[in-house]
Parts: structure tokens; C-alpha cells; sequence
């Protein structure tokens, strides 16, 4: 359109200046050489001229008729490029409405979708909140039957503001052991049979339900303070009509009786008979059995190599952090002394000689009848020693949620003996110092599945915190001087949970006793462990048969090394409300190793044990 505007006005200016070339072209002035003929033709060039003229004009007028037509034309078109250019204009102007309409409905869509969203995180809050309601009533709910089933079947008993809580279990066990013992479900490791003594010849099978246990806890708040008392006792005590003959008389034993009290700074003080420190914690290194890692095996003596000690003592505990704790005890001494002496005089304030059986009574002689069957009996003397000072026990402990439980320990004795007066010799009081480093851990291997967990104690003078108790020191004949005992134990083990019904455990343990040993006079020695000691009545039944042997009787058979290895586990047919009820069995192998003495002889002996249990543990 605009190219035929521009063809069009550009038509017009040549047709505009098209007469004013066609008159430029008429002469004004003839040339000299033309004069004569113009003035020669005169009125026939002025005819011609007006012709001329008239046709010019002619064709004048046609021109500027048809610029003219051509004017209004090019008006038309401008009229028409105009309208087409507001035709344009209102085309654009609605396009403009057209996308600010798109806009609008753009935004009313986002407006919708924005809508849309809100109302779905509404909708979804909403969920949200239904849902944390629905929970928080189901656990109210939840916190309702546990309040109502905690009233139908109380975990404890109230009693002016005391929460009272009973349990233990009923226990039937049975024993067998390749060669008898004579102790019961608790086997005196360092006393069993030798090489060829009689009870070597002899099993021994027995049931009983003295391990049966009561136990009772109590804890009450004082405002922000705790208090904690806890008792237990079980039926391996013994008294002047104890017998296995026709009713098993035996009587109740005081195992644990203690009270804490613990403060909210961290700090607890407990007192009692309890589990000493250096008994091995599952957690801390708090009292309460549940933090104490007791062997769970049948045999009532646990095992060889476990640290132990269950008496009275003062326990001051910190809690440091959230991941260690510090404790440190006063604990009620007693001795363990040698009966390997050679003393010249008497001795005051020693204790008697032996080893624990049953916890509160030794085994000091045993003899063998000559009857067939032979019959071994022992006489049992209870312990007492004048004690200088309590034992003094300390203990650090680190418990990681995967880590496990680890501690270090140590322990610290006097000792005190008296040499008598004679006429001639003044008395005079004779010390002795022993003491020991130990430690332990509980790793779990597998998270609630395996756990792995050792021990050790090494020291001198240590006997007394061993499973087996041997000897804490001897005696010198010169001068009555205590001279302790080197021991040394340990213990690993694995605890398995393959089901939640089902726990299988196994235990090896190790004690050694250093030979320990003086000069009495002149080149005679004396002491624990003699290389002189005679051993050749240990190889026969009978002192007779020795004598008719043309040996010595006497069995000296101080021991050297004592070690078992255990297996045992337990299935629960029953776990509820009502408790646990629980079969078990256990095997065990001991070792007992003697000094070697006079000719080289060192006796052995073994012992091959196989328990049974079933208990109904109390909730």
C-alpha cells in the first residue's frame, strides 16, 4: 500500500511539471539564422502557434484533470490506509484485551491453583492434626490401660509413700559330677579330687531347691533425693541339724541387704551387704543386681576366674558426665592366710585355713572312712580374722549405648598378725601390705543379639576376691612376718540371645597361685608351693594303702592353676505377667594343677559337671 501511494505522488509531480517543460520548449527569440524564414511565414506560424496552444491547453486540462482524479485517489487510498491503520490500532487494542484477558485469566488460575495448594495443606494440616489426635488419644487410651492394668496387677505395693516391690524365684536343680565333691550345687574348685583319691573312684548325682531366692526392693523420694533399699537371701545356710536325710532343713541365707541414697547432683552413698566393687558392672557402677553382671549359670559357686565378693561395705559413687562414673569403697575385711607354715609359736589373730564353701564356712579337714564304700566327710570352721582396717576399693567406668561397658579397678589391704609373748620374747604386732589392679568390659557384638565380656585381676594378697579363694599370704616361722600370696585371674565369655525365648552363654576362667616360699632355717624351707613339699599320698585312696606302699600319706597339693570352661542355657516355655518360667542346663570342665614338690610330683584332678534347673522367676 505504501509503495503505490509513493508510485502515485511521484506520477503526480511528473505530470504537475510536465507544461512547464513543454512551454520551456517554445522559442523565444528566433536565431539569426531562422529570421528571414519567420518573417517570410508569419501568420501561418502564428496559426500554428495558437493550435498549439490549444492543444497544450487540452492536454493541460486532461493533466490536471487526471491529477485530479489521481489526488482523489491518492486521498481514497489514504482514507482507506488510515482506516486500515485504525483497523490495525483496534486489532492491537484488542490483542492488548485479548492478553491482558489471557493475564487476568492467568493469574485467576494461579490464584486458583494458590487457592487450590493452600486448601490441600489445609486439608493435609488437618490430616496431620487428626492424626497427631488420634495418637495422642491412642496413647492416652494406651496411658489409661496401663494405669488400669497397673491397678488390677501392681508392679509394687504402696505403703506411706514406700513403693515395695518382691521377686526372686523357686529353683529345682539337680547336679551330677564325675567325681564327688560333697558340696552340693556349689563345687569347691580348689578342693576337688586328685590323681588317685578316693572321691576320684566315686560320681555324684543330687537335686535341691536351696538356691531358691526371695528378695524384696523398696524406693521412696525425699524431695529431690532418692532412697533405695534392697534385700535377698536364699537356703545355703547351714545349721547343727542341716542334713540331706529326711527333710533338707537348710537355712536361709542373708545374701544382700543395703540402702543408697542419691542425690541429684550425681553423687550416691550406699551401704550394706552388697556386690563389692570389684565385681564386674554391666552399667556404672551402682549396686543394684541389675547393673551387675552376675554369671547366669546353675553352678552355684559361678565360676572359676569370676571376681567377686558379697559382704558388707561403704560405697560413695559419682556420676560424671553422662558417660562415666567414679566410686570408691570401704569394704569389711577378712584374711585368707596359708595353713603352709612353719611356726615355731603361736600366732594370734590369723584366720582359719581353707576356702570358701557356701559362702560363709570353709572346709578346713577331710577325712576318708576305710569302709567299703569309703565315705569322705568335712569339717567345716567358719572364718574370723582380727581385722586393722577395712579393705579400700576404687573403680572408673565408661558405658557407650555401642560401645559397651568398660572399668578399671583397683584394691588395697593390711594385713596384721601377732606374734605371741613368751618369758623370754616380748610380742609384737607384724603388717603386711597387698593390693591389686583389675579390669573389665561388656562389648556388644551383636546389638541385643551377642555380647562379649572379660575380666581380670591381678595382685597379691587378691585371694580372698577370687571365685576360688585360695590363700592371701603365709606365715614365716622366723619372726611370724606375712608374706603374700601372687594372684592372678580372668575370664571371657559370650552372652547370646538367638531368640527371645532362647539364651545360650559360655564362660572360660583362670586362676593362678605364685609359689611362695622362705627359708625357715638353714636350707629347710617353708611356705606355698614347696619344691619339697611330699604329694605321694595324693595318688591312693587310703593313707594305708600308701604306707603299704612304703610311700608317704601326705598329699600336699598346693594348688598352682585352676581353670574351667562352661556351656549352658536356658529356655523360656513362659514370659508374661505372671513371670518367668525357665529351663536350663549347664556342663562344665575343671582343671586343678598342682606345685610340683618332692621327686617332681605335681598331681592333677578334673572334674566333668552336668546341671539341670527349673525356675519360676517372680515378676
Amino acid at each position: 500500500m505504501r509503495k503505490n501511494i509513493l508510485f502515485l505522488t511521484l506520477l503526480a509531480s511528473a505530470l504537475i511539471s510536465a507544461p512547464a517543460m513543454i512551454l520551456g520548449q517554445s522559442p523565444a527569440t528566433p536565431s539569426a539564422a531562422s529570421q528571414p524564414e519567420s518573417q517570410q511565414h508569419k501568420p501561418q506560424a502564428v496559426k500554428k502557434t495558437a493550435d498549439s496552444n490549444a492543444e497544450i491547453a487540452g492536454q493541460l486540462k486532461a493533466l490536471q484533470e487526471a491529477i485530479e482524479q489521481q489526488k482523489a485517489a491518492t486521498e481514497q487510498l489514504q482514507q482507506q490506509l488510515q482506516l486500515t491503520q485504525q483497523q490495525l490500532q483496534q486489532t492491537q487494542q484488542q490483542l492488548q484485551k485479548t492478553q491482558a484477558t489471557a493475564q487476568a485469566a492467568d493469574a485467576k488460575a494461579a490464584d486458583v491453583e494458590t487457592n487450590e495448594a493452600q486448601q490441600a495443606q489445609k486439608i493435609q494440616a488437618d490430616l496431620s492434626q487428626a492424626e497427631s489426635t488420634s495418637t495422642a488419644t491412642a496413647a492416652t487410651v494406651q496411658k489409661n490401660e496401663k494405669k488400669v492394668a497397673d491397678l488390677e496387677h501392681p508392679d509394687s505395693i504402696a505403703y506411706k509413700g514406700i513403693r515395695i516391690k518382691p521377686g526372686g524365684f523357686l529353683e529345682m536343680s539337680s547336679y551330677f559330677r564325675s567325681h564327688a565333691t560333697l558340696s552340693d550345687l556349689a563345687t569347691t574348685f580348689n578342693t576337688i579330687p586328685l590323681a588317685g583319691q578316693a572321691n576320684t573312684k566315686l560320681t555324684e548325682y543330687g537335686e535341691t531347691a536351696r538356691d531358691s531366692r526371695i528378695s524384696l526392693r523398696a524406693d521412696a523420694d525425699a524431695g529431690s533425693t532418692k532412697l533405695t533399699g534392697y534385700f535377698e537371701m536364699d537356703f545355703f545356710g547351714t545349721g547343727p541339724s542341716s542334713n540331706p536325710n529326711q527333710s533338707t532343713s537348710y537355712n536361709p541365707r542373708l545374701r544382700l541387704a543395703w540402702s543408697r541414697a542419691k542425690f541429684a547432683d550425681g553423687w550416691s552413698i550406699t551401704g550394706g551387704q552388697m556386690w563389692n566393687l570389684t565385681t564386674l558392672n554391666r552399667k556404672g557402677t551402682e549396686a543394684e543386681p541389675s547393673l551387675t553382671w552376675i554369671p547366669n549359670i546353675i553352678e552355684a559357686q559361678y565360676s572359676i576366674g569370676y571376681n567377686w565378693g558379697r559382704f558388707a561395705e561403704f560405697r560413695f559413687n559419682k556420676q560424671i558426665g553422662t558417660k562415666f562414673n567414679a566410686a570408691f569403697s570401704l569394704a569389711n575385711p577378712s584374711y585368707l592366710n596359708s595353713g603352709a607354715t612353719n611356726t615355731n609359736t603361736a600366732v594370734a589373730g590369723l584366720a582359719s585355713t581353707g576356702a570358701g564353701v557356701d559362702g560363709n564356712s570353709l572346709v578346713s579337714t577331710c577325712t576318708t572312712s576305710t569302709a567299703t564304700p569309703p565315705v569322705t566327710t568335712c569339717t567345716n570352721t567358719p572364718t574370723y580374722s582380727t581385722n586393722l582396717a577395712p579393705d579400700l576399693l576404687a573403680k572408673l567406668t565408661y558405658d557407650d549405648p555401642k560401645l559397651g561397658h568398660y572399668e578399671v579397678k583397683a584394691l588395697g589391704r593390711l594385713f596384721r598378725d601377732r606374734d605371741v609373748p613368751t618369758l623370754t620374747v616380748p610380742g609384737v604386732d607384724n603388717h603386711a601390705y597387698g593390693g591389686g589392679a583389675g579390669f573389665g568390659a561388656i562389648v556388644p557384638v551383636v546389638a541385643k543379639k551377642v555380647d562379649f565380656m572379660a575380666q581380670g585381676l591381678f595382685g597379691k594378697g587378691i585371694s580372698r576376691y577370687t571365685d576360688s579363694g585360695q590363700y592371701d599370704f603365709v606365715v614365716q616361722s622366723t619372726g611370724q612376718n606375712m608374706q603374700t600370696v601372687l594372684g592372678l585371674s580372668s575370664l571371657v565369655g559370650f552372652e547370646t540371645h538367638p531368640t527371645p525365648k532362647v539364651e545360650i552363654d559360655t564362660l572360660f576362667g583362670n586362676e593362678y597361685y605364685g609359689r611362695t616360699t622362705y627359708i625357715a632355717s638353714g636350707t629347710t624351707l617353708a611356705g606355698y608351693g614347696l619344691p619339697t613339699a611330699t604329694n605321694t599320698g595324693c595318688y591312693y585312696e587310703t593313707a594305708a594303702l600308701a604306707t603299704a606302699a612304703g610311700v608317704s600319706s601326705t598329699c600336699t597339693g598346693n594348688n598352682r592353676d585352676l581353670w574351667n570352661a562352661k556351656l549352658y542355657g536356658y529356655y523360656d516355655a513362659y514370659k508374661g505377667t505372671i513371670g518367668i518360667v525357665r529351663f536350663g542346663a549347664e556342663f562344665d570342665y575343671v582343671e586343678r594343677t598342682t606345685w610340683s614338690g618332692a621327686g617332681g610330683l605335681a598331681p592333677r584332678g578334673n572334674e566333668k559337671n552336668f546341671f539341670t534347673t527349673m525356675r519360676w522367676l517372680l515378676p
